[in-house]
This record gives C-alpha cells, sequence and structure tokens, in this order.
C-alpha cells in the first residue's frame, strides 16, 4: 500500500496565509508555488519556507527577525527575497506577505 505523500508546509502556509486575498493569483513556477500580483511574482514557497520580495528598507527590517535567511532557488541566492521565519505567528506572517504585494504592485504600476 502506497504512503500518502504530503505537501511540504511551505506551499500550504502561502495558500492558507493568502487563500481568500483578492487579486492574487498562486500558481507553480520553476518548482515552487509563486504568489503573483498582476502577473508579478510578490513571495514563493519551497520546501518548509515562504519568501517575500521586499525594498530594501524592509528587507533590513526582516533580516532582523530570528530565522530569516536569504532566500535560496537551488544553489542560487534570491538577494530581494528574505523568508518568513517558521515560528511567527500567522497573522504577522499574512502582515508581511501583504506588504510584499504591495511593494510589488508598486513597482509596476
Amino acid at each position: 500500500m502506497a504512503t500518502p505523500t504530503t505537501e511540504p508546509s511551505g506551499p500550504a502556509d502561502l495558500r492558507a496565509l493568502l487563500r481568500d486575498e483578492p487579486g492574487v493569483e498562486l500558481r507553480p513556477m520553476f518548482g515552487t508555488l509563486a504568489a503573483l500580483v498582476d502577473g508579478h511574482v510578490f513571495a514563493v514557497a519551497m520546501d518548509d519556507v515562504v519568501g517575500v520580495k521586499l525594498g530594501p528598507d524592509a528587507l533590513s527590517e526582516l533580516a532582523a527577525a530570528p530565522g530569516s535567511g536569504v532566500v535560496r532557488m537551488g544553489d542560487r541566492q534570491m538577494k530581494a527575497y528574505r523568508s518568513l521565519p517558521a515560528g511567527m505567528p500567522s497573522a504577522e506572517r499574512r502582515a508581511w506577505l501583504l506588504r510584499a504585494r504591495e511593494h510589488v504592485a508598486s513597482l509596476h504600476a
């Protein structure tokens, strides 16, 4: 009998945090689950990590949170993205995701 596979926590978290958010599209992209606004990626979920794309000031702010790191895709560092710490409360994780959405939307307005 086959053992059911479970989805890594990153994609499941991203889906749960952005489930009903208007204007957000979730879709598979480059082996990850990506969250897009107006066709532009503002968050990614790989394995057990959710990463957000932010401007320099917000990146520095999130970098100060224990457990946050630069997001990696394979051996490539995605320096515009920081991971949300695993122990961060859901409301705070959602706030960072919405902040990332606003940042990316402003870049393409």
